[in-house]
């Protein structure tokens, strides 16, 4: 929720409140790569010998997340010739994203 909030500053905002906004996203969208590796950690379904695999997988995943956002953003902006829609695009997919953590089982 987080991370939707500041992209939508960013979008939204000028001057101060917009620097604040950049400042603040950087320090959220930071931490999850790692609060992410954590929550792998420490679920009881993968063992301790299957760490390595488990986080292999994960950041090939999260890799393609990585590289194609940017590709999306850069396809967005060349089609309408703002960032607005990428921006759009992307504090959507956070919150399809945050809906989807309530369909996980505690």
């Amino acid at each position: 929720m987080l991370t939707t909030l500041t992209l939508v500053i960013v979008v939204k905002a000028t001057g101060t409140f917009l620097l604040t906004g950049l400042i603040l996203l950087g320090f959220v969208s930071s931490s999850l790569m790692p609060l992410m590796i954590l929550i792998l950690m420490d679920s009881p379904e993968v063992e301790t010998r299957y760490m390595g695999y488990a986080g292999g997988m994960f950041f090939c995943v999260a890799e393609m997340g990585g590289f194609t956002g940017p590709l999306i953003m850069g396809v967005l902006v060349d089609l309408t010739g703002t960032f607005m829609i990428g921006a759009v695009f992307l504090a959507i997919l956070c919150l399809v994203i945050f809906s989807m953590t309530f369909l996980l089982k505690p």
